[in-house]
Formats: structure tokens, sequence, C-alpha cells
């Protein structure tokens, strides 16, 4: 039986999913891992180890005792100005709700600043914030949980670029899915018989330039475009090159679908105030046009680290296409030879144990296995072939 949780667009009560979802991933394989669940709700689970981090670290921001690792919704990097407004702003309703407490105004060079203090149990206290902030108008409302949002996918990123994201298993999606040639049996339990094999994919992330134009004629053609809805391009170059998306307006007011010519569309949706200050709308569909094209063929074969990437092959960040290798069959009886194998590499990011699901997108065909870094794969199967010869 489907059951709906349905909240308005107010910051405050996201607190109501966070909840909801926390309760709901206490199950565990009922809404990851088994192929009768739905998506993940870790999307909603505020009340996470990172959600609290990243509550501790506006709380620092506000309070100016650590700089912002992002730019607060509605203000602009070239502009220090509006990110002073705004955390004057912030402060003041944070007092208003009780979460800043002592609070006093400054006299002299400080005159009219607003200080105070947040005790430490409220730091990290992620119910409390959603449920306090409740009380405050809308526009200051919105404001501060999506900065709070933005700085929690700031620490999910880093935590997964660096390897130290658990995520359990995780379904690796593209718009391509192809298996190359037969898998390959690189070990042979002596107990059992059953073997471990290799399967090597090949994947293709991208959105061409005719159905990114598509996605956006059929929104218009229904009626459910926005006037910010449409391509945009980078302001400012980033290794050289500046970027193109695609944005649209989603189900939640003010925040946007991006897709990427190299990588699809996003998980993490982005605000309006983030859209204008990083991008500037395209009026010129050629130049659009010719921006995407290019893009999407530059990541064909490179990452968005350019040419002289120090990882070379192995860096896939922003990269269109991947090969992919997964090992799958029995895999228990072997887990810690390759797990050994794993913590060799140099990456810290390569010698984590990742469990995957993939399904091919020609035949529906689906593999649960384990990732094998492309820079581990030889490393591994040495080990696995050492082990074979021990058990014969």
């Amino acid at each position: 039986m489907t059951k709906w949780l349905l909240f308005t667009n107010l910051g405050g009560e996201r607190r109501f999913a966070s909840i909801v979802a926390k309760r709901l991933e206490s199950l565990g394989a009922l809404t990851q891992g088994d192929r009768r669940a739905g998506p993940s709700l870790s999307a909603y689970n505020y009340d996470s180890a990172y959600g609290k981090k990243a509550l501790t670290v506006m709380y620092r921001g506000i309070m100016e005792q650590d700089t912002l690792p992002v730019v607060p919704p509605g203000c602009s990097s070239e502009k220090p100005e509006t990110v002073q407004d705004f955390i004057m702003k912030a402060k003041a309703a944070l007092v208003s709700v009780g979460i800043v407490r002592d609070s006093v105004l400054g006299n002299g060079k400080d005159y009219g600043k607003l200080s105070g203090r947040i005790i430490d149990s409220d730091m990290h206290d992620v119910g409390r914030f959603l449920n306090r902030i409740l009380g405050l108008p809308p526009d200051i409302q919105n404001r501060l949980f999506d900065l709070f949002v933005s700085i929690l996918d700031l620490l999910v990123q880093n935590a997964r670029i660096e390897g130290n994201l658990d995520s359990g298993i995780v379904d690796m999606k593209a718009n391509i899915i192809e298996l190359q040639g037969t898998p390959k049996t690189v070990h042979i339990d002596q107990m059992s018989g059953a073997s471990t094999v290799l399967f090597t994919f090949t994947l293709d992330r991208g959105i061409t330039w005719e159905s990114a134009s598509t996605m956006l004629e059929e929104k218009q053609k229904d009626g459910l475009s926005s006037l910010n809805d449409g391509f945009y391009e980078s302001k400012r170059e980033w290794l050289g090159r500046r970027h193109f998306i695609l944005a649209f307006e989603s189900s939640a007011s003010g925040m946007f679908k991006i897709v990427r010519p190299a990588v699809g569309e996003s998980v993490r949706e982005m605000p309006l105030a983030e859209l204008k200050n990083k991008y500037r709308k395209l009026l010129s569909l050629e130049k659009a046009r010719s921006g995407w094209e290019d893009e999407y063929e530059v990541s064909s074969k490179q990452c968005m680290h350019g040419p002289n990437c120090k990882l070379g092959n192995f860096c896939t960040v922003g990269r269109r296409q991947q090969e992919v290798n997964v090992l799958g069959g029995l895999i228990l009886p072997v887990w810690g030879t390759i797990e050994k194998a794993l913590s060799k590499q140099a990456r810290q990011s390569q010698k984590r144990l990742r469990v995957v699901r993939l399904e091919t997108t020609t035949d529906n065909k689906r593999i649960v296995g384990l990732l094998v870094p492309n820079a581990a794969v030889e490393s591994v199967l040495q080990d696995l072939a050492w082990v074979q010869d021990i058990d014969d």
C-alpha cells in the first residue's frame, strides 16, 4: 500500500519529512538494497551525521566564528556586503526564535552589531533548528534552510570524493549501460564450485543537444515552464572553460533541476538565487547549442580537470563515458582478499568497498556486485589468482 507525505516549500516543514525518513531508514533493507524498495530516503534525512556537521558549520559562519563555505542564497560573492547583510538578518532571526542566546548590541566600532552565543547542545540539533525556524517569516526561513542544505550537499560531495561516504547499495545510472564482451571468471571456490566473475561495463551519462532541447520543448508545450527555464552559461571559467547547463523549475517552488551535457540530470536541485549567482541565461540558442555540443564531445574521453589531470584516464569526474568493473557471483569467501587489494591503492576514494547495482539498457540484465576502481583491477585480479593457486 502506497503512502504519501505532503509538505509545503517552507524550509521548517522539512522536519516532518526528516523525521519520517529517519524512521524509515532505520528499517534498512525496506528502503535500500531490496529490489522492491523505492528511491533512497537519505535526501530527506537531514538529521544525519552530515546534517549535524552542516548545522554546526552554518551556525559558526553566521556567528562569524568561521567563514561560510558557500555563498548564502540571495547573495553574491562579488558583493561581500550582501553576505554581511544576510549574516545580520540570519543572526537576528536566530535570536528571535531563541537559538542565539544572551544577545547584545555592540558599541564603539561594533556599534549596532548583534552578538550572542549558541549553546553546545543546539549546535548540532537539527530537529530543534527545523522546528524553531517554522516561527520565522517565509523569506528568511527558506534562506536559512537553503543555506543549511547547500552546506550539507557540499559536505556529502566532499565525503564522496574522498571515498568516505557510506551509502549502502548504490544504483549506477546512465543513459546507456552496455556489457563489454563475455564476463570473465576470476576465481572458483573449491568447496562449492561457485565462481567469482568480473563484469566490465561501458557507461554513457551524457545528454545530447537534441535530447536537452526536447526536454525543454516538452516542458513549454505542457505549459509547465517558468520564465527562468532555459539554457545557461557559467559566469566564470573553470580550468579554462565555461560550462553549460539546462535548468528548469521543479515541483518545489524556487528550486531548479539541472541537466549537464556530460553527466545528465543532477541529483541535487539548485535554488534560483544560486543559479543566477553562478550562471547567466542564454538568449541565443545557437550559442547554447555550440557550447553544449562542444562540452558533450570533449567530455567523452576527458574528465572535467582537463588533459593535464594527474590521474589521467583513471579520473572519471565529469567524464561522459566510463568503463566500470564489477565483481559479481560468489563474493563473501574472497571479500577479505579484495579488501586487502584495495587497501594498497594510493587514493582514499579507491580503498573502500562499494556495493553497486547496474542494469543494462539493451537487455535489462541486472548485476549486483563490488565496484572495482579501474586503477585497482590489476591488483585485485593478481591477489585473487594468488588465492586460487593456494586453493588448488
